[in-house]
């Protein structure tokens, strides 16, 4: 009788949906759902999706009813409807509850300035890319526009909380960016993808696929976009590749092989005070004077990075799964640039040299001061799953073990003389030269059990193991050698449960013990002793309903952070004012988010989130540094089977602060706020139509235009830091109006 009321719940929705939208036919492959043309030989997958389902696949973000913690999963709809090829990682989660991300040289151009989950800045969550965690070696940041583009993606899943135990990567208490990489088209076919627009923006890509065959399913993906970006003089250029091939060896073995590469060469701006805005406009970024420290070809930048793993997935017993990935990523920046980008005075110019004894042998006044640098890493690692499956429950046992070598260095040049080395007083013209390397083991064990009806309890526990050797033959802080070993291990415990009410409703709880090692900025002083690691406490509670044509997710999350590290503004003499890390004591991160959908019908949906994040310092009214105290995104939604679709898609940003600490007087760092950034909102509109079968030479053709920032909002969006001369403070603001024309086309 159940297997009936189940059957007959889900032919309802089908027929529901029917009226509403039409039937619905997709191919296997979700990374091309509109390749429905299908041999006799083949047979088509038919997606039984309910009026919910097939709204839920174009909105911004959909909640699934098994979750443990506050998700928000991101299907191949929205990214195919909403987000140009060419855009980064952080155009593409814009929209998420509680996400704070801005670009201020345009959507998908240049490096995020900002992006924070809950308050949490970048380096203080987790990022993976098909389930591989990755960050820099320095504080775990990721520099956005190197790596992967939109149109590599075939799903992104944010997952607002610290995860089970099973949950790989070092900053897992700030939450998860996961992002999914497409699979393979189901038949031999290639596609062409272009974009023109906005600040004289240029991109084409060639994507192709082989379909099934003797070694595989596989597709290689290849674009390069040119810009000169919405800032002036900061233009770039990027090109990026792709290659994925998944063969299956038996029924239950699948053998994956990808690899991606990614590089950006750019103009690289630092902000702008308000009266370089109010003089130049607010789409200041770099100058076109050569005897000023802003002009703009003192300041270039390159960006190479690339992903590559096998993977191997198996039935090992009738009862056991392996997944395994080895993988090895890679990342570098080489760039040069003047002191202060944003330095528009005369008088901050000037060199001295010095000779090896330290003893000052010239000095010229009018020349530009700089400095090139150069940071690299490579990364290898594997990570191990092993799922039992039990009378009881399933059991998940597993390791992650990662390797990176980091190098860096840098050095005091004079841009005037063709970045001849500048010698310090030291005798030497580095800043630093830091080698370090960083080792990662973390073993983990998990139990999903079911002990009645509806209900899922994970509890488990990881144990994180972090050693950092560090070997400065000029340390960054002192300018004298320093060579250190730290090792640092913690207990993560957590337990999480969900409890299904009815079939279509669902609550969970979890409480989790997060931990993250201390960023290499610690090790830049002339003794490093004992630093503690940082450590939280994550509780949270929340609630899904999915109802015939609507959808609503609420939470509510606190988080108790200790030896919360960081960063500060200080004054360094005959230097200025420079950023440090120092130990603030801690911070209470809590909140509520909602998220919800609404199906309108014949194609059109609603879909809105709104969060209160709230952070601050321990026994203090001081709110964390760039946490707006609410967020909110709101859209309206369409698309046909008869090919049109459109969104209209708003994004409300509450008011933060820029600074949360400084120096005072006496050189102590005292905590509290300034430069207050007022709330903004902004909306993105995005239409197209998908056209099947133009004659025998096209499958389908797609024109698209995206405007972002409809309505032209320019304000201040965020600090950007303090010129190291004059000290007067530097902003980003949002990017203006930029509109983008799209054409995608798949032969045969």
């Amino acid at each position: 009788m159940k297997n009936v009321r189940k059957s007959l719940a889900l032919s309802t929705g089908l027929v529901t949906g029917a009226i509403l939208f039409g039937s619905v036919t997709y191919a296997a492959d979700v990374a091309h759902p509109d390749d429905k043309k299908k041999t006799v030989k083949e047979t088509p997958k038919v997606e039984k999706l309910t009026v919910l389902g097939h709204a839920s696949r174009i909105a911004p973000a959909t909640v699934p009813l098994d979750i443990a913690q506050p998700t928000s999963k991101i299907q191949s709809g929205f990214l195919t409807n909403n987000i140009i090829p060419l855009a980064s990682v952080d155009d593409i989660i814009q929209f998420q509850p509680s996400v704070y991300s801005q670009n201020p040289n345009g959507p998908g151009m240049g490096k995020a300035e900002a992006m924070s989950l809950r308050g949490f800045q970048d380096g203080q969550y987790n990022m993976t890319f098909d389930g591989i965690p990755f960050g820099d070696a320095t504080d775990l940041g990721h520099t956005t526009s190197a790596l992967f583009i939109s149109h590599f993606l075939g799903e992104a899943q944010i997952d607002r909380g610290p995860g089970t135990a099973s949950t790989m990567g070092n900053a897992t208490f700030g939450g998860t960016m996961g992002f999914t990489s497409k699979n393979p088209a189901a038949r031999m076919g290639t596609t062409l993808y272009g974009t023109y627009g906005s600040f004289n923006t240029r991109a084409g890509g060639i994507e192709f696929d082989t379909g099934k065959t003797r070694m595989g399913r596989a597709f290689i993906d290849m674009q390069h976009e040119e810009t000169n970006g919405y800032l002036t003089n900061s233009s770039e250029r990027r090109s990026n590749l792709m290659f994925k091939d998944v063969v299956d060896l038996a029924p239950e073995t699948t053998l994956t092989i990808e690899t991606t590469y990614n590089k950006e060469w750019q103009y690289t701006t630092q902000g702008a005070t308000l009266a370089d805005y109010k003089t130049y406009g607010k789409n200041y970024g770099l100058c076109n004077d050569p005897s000023k420290q802003c002009y703009y070809g003192y300041q270039p930048s390159v960006y190479t990075s690339d992903f590559d793993y096998i993977s191997l997935k198996t039935k090992l017993l009738s009862w056991l799964t392996l997944e395994n990935q080895i993988y090895t990523s890679g990342f570098e920046h080489d760039y040069s640039e003047s002191t202060d980008a944003s330095q528009r005075s005369a008088a901050a110019n000037g060199v001295t040299f010095y000779n090896a004894a330290g003893k000052k042998v010239a000095t010229y006044a009018n020349d530009i001061p700089g400095k090139y640098a150069d940071a690299r890493y490579r990364t290898y690692g594997d990570t191990l799953r092993l799922k039992g499956h039990t009378t009881y429950g399933d059991v998940l046992l597993g390791v992650w073990a990662d390797v990176q070598k980091d190098r860096r260095y840098t050095y005091a040049i004079d841009l005037s003389q063709n970045s001849a080395p500048v010698p310090g007083k030291t005798g030497s013209a580095f800043s630093y030269d830091i080698s370090d390397l960083n080792t990662t083991i973390q073993p983990y064990l998990e139990l999903d059990i079911h002990p009645w009806a509806g209900a899922t309890i994970k509890p488990g526990v990881k144990y994180s193991i972090f050693k950092r050797d560090y070997d400065a033959g000029i340390n960054k802080g002192t300018k004298l050698p320093l060579k250190d070993t730290q090792n640092y291990g913690s207990w993560q415990p957590s337990i999480a449960i969900n409890q299904r009410i009815m079939k279509n409703w669902s609550a969970y709880a979890q409480v989790a013990r997060g931990f993250l090692a201390p960023p290499l900025s610690v090790f830049q002083v002339s003794s490093v002793g004992n630093v503690k690691p940082e450590t939280t406490m994550n509780y949270q509670v929340g609630s899904v309903y999915h109802g015939r044509n609507w959808m609503l997710s609420l939470d509510g999350y606190y988080i108790n952070f200790s030896n919360y590290i960081a960063a500060a503004q200080i004054q360094v003499p005959n230097i200025g004012t420079t950023s440090t890390y120092v130990n603030s004591g801690g911070a209470v991160y809590r909140g509520i988010e909602l998220e919800g959908q609404y199906v309108i019908g014949y194609g059109f949906s609603l879909y809105g989130n709104y969060s209160v994040n709230d952070a601050k310092y321990k026994h203090s009214h001081v709110r964390v540094a760039q946490t707006p105290n609410a967020l909110a995104s709101f859209g309206l939604l369409y698309e046909s089977d008869h090919g049109p679709y459109f969104s209209l898609m708003g994004k409300y940003t509450g008011n933060h602060w820029g600074l949360d600490s400084t120096t005072d007087d006496a050189g102590d760092t005292v905590f509290k706020n300034q430069y207050k950034i007022g709330s903004t909102v902004t909306a993105d509109l995005a239409m197209g139509w998908r056209i099947h079968h133009i004659g025998s030479f096209f499958r389908d053709v797609t024109p698209s235009i995206k405007i972002a920032n409809l309505f032209n909002n320019r304000s201040i969006s965020d600090y950007a830091g303090t010129q190291s001369y004059g000290d007067a403070p530097l902003f980003w603001r949002i990017a203006g109006r930029s509109v983008f024309f799209n054409m995608t086309a798949t032969m045969p």
